[in-house]
């Protein structure tokens, strides 16, 4: 009789040996995706070392090329980086003293500063860790800080009175310098300044608010890997400022050292607000509020006319067509910043000099002929 087809198909497979089994489906599609998992970790760390050392090297070469256009003074044992600029006609004509926004640094005031310097002595500087000044390990707090700013001037010999301006969060800290310094300080020019109770008070500014914060707080890691640097992520902040200005602020707005101290002021920024609360109101000192007549978010034109109120001796002018930066980086809005400075000037004159409390402060800087 005939084998049966199941017999003939065994006998078959006798014939050829015993039958070899790969890996099971599921095994193969394991060992390929490790494989390729190993793969991209590769490459990902391989672009990272590379970014790396790309950072390394373009922040050698910054070093080198980027001189600091000021000097240095030592206060508290850092080495602060400070440009002073203008000439005063006597000791009684006050000292401008610039304050920079969250982040900022000396540069931001490209145009600001030198069209200043025309009419007053004027100094702008960098913030501990910020730009080319040293970092300081200890807590942040404004009282602190401002104490050491005074420090930096006298030891600069830059005698008071001073004419205090300050950008955005530089608002909040010349309130304080003035709340310890009240003596010294003759009036007090706010750019589109910060209102301590703004994130408070208004839902459009605490997004706007928490979400810059939270993309900061990855920008030193990703400075650190070059990431900034190639993507120029940060270049609007520096846009329109003159050449040499938005070489340098673009060149630190890439700078890990920068950002992680920019990163450390954003972190602190409710209990700088805190200190901001606890000072008093300026009485009659003359202030200038200047506010962006673009790109405001709700809530807004309120808290900047309540910083208006906070002297019974003020102007608020809104620039139109500025925003919150282009107000300091662009050249026509600078120009009109540096006028309301200019305008400032004789209110501010010192004691026996000063308009009387009550002036309209419009009047008392353009007397009649």
């Amino acid at each position: 009789m005939g084998n049966s087809p199941d017999q003939g198909t065994a006998g078959l497979a006798d014939d050829r040996g015993p039958v070899k089994r790969g890996p099971a489906g599921g095994g193969r599609f394991l060992h390929r995706m490790g494989r390729t998992g190993l793969l991209l970790v590769t490459i990902i760390a391989a672009t990272a070392l590379s970014g790396v050392g790309y950072q390394a090297a373009c922040t050698l070469w910054d070093d080198h090329r980027l001189v600091p256009p000021g000097r240095f003074v030592t206060v508290d044992g850092l080495r602060l980086h400070m440009l002073v600029s203008g000439e005063r006609r006597c000791e009684s004509d006050p000292v401008v003293v610039l304050e920079t926004g969250l982040g900022g640094m000396s540069s931001a005031w490209g145009w600001i500063q030198p069209e200043v310097a025309r009419f007053a002595r004027v100094v702008s500087y960098d913030r501990e860790g910020l730009g080319w000044s040293e970092g300081d390990s200890g807590p942040l707090s404004a009282r602190r800080h401002a104490r050491r700013v005074h420090g930096m001037l006298q030891e600069a010999g830059l005698k008071p009175p001073y004419l205090l301006v300050g950008h955005s969060m530089g608002g909040l800290l010349i309130r304080v310098f003035n709340d310890l310094y009240p003596d010294e300080v003759c009036a007090l020019v706010l750019i589109d300044a910060s209102h301590p109770d703004q994130r408070l008070r208004s839902p459009a500014i605490r997004d706007h608010m928490e979400e810059g914060f939270r993309l900061l707080r990855s920008m030193p890691l990703l400075a650190g890997v070059g990431y900034v640097r190639i993507s120029d992520g940060l270049v609007s902040q520096a846009q329109g400022l003159p050449p040499l200005q938005f070489d340098q602020a673009r060149s630190f707005l890439c700078s890990y050292r920068h950002l992680k101290t920019a990163n450390i002021e954003a972190g602190n920024w409710d209990a700088l607000c805190g200190e901001v609360r606890a000072t008093g109101s300026l009485g009659d000192k003359p202030l200038t509020v200047i506010s962006a007549g673009k790109g405001a978010k709700p809530g807004a034109d309120e808290l900047q006319g309540e910083l208006a109120r906070l002297s019974s001796r003020s102007r608020h002018v809104v620039v139109n067509g500025a925003d919150h930066v282009t107000l300091v980086t662009h050249r026509e809005h600078a120009h009109r910043v540096a006028a309301e400075i200019r305008r400032l000037l004789p209110v501010a004159a010192p004691s026996g000099k000063q308009q009387r409390p009550g002036q309209d402060l419009a009047a008392a800087a353009n007397p009649a002929p």
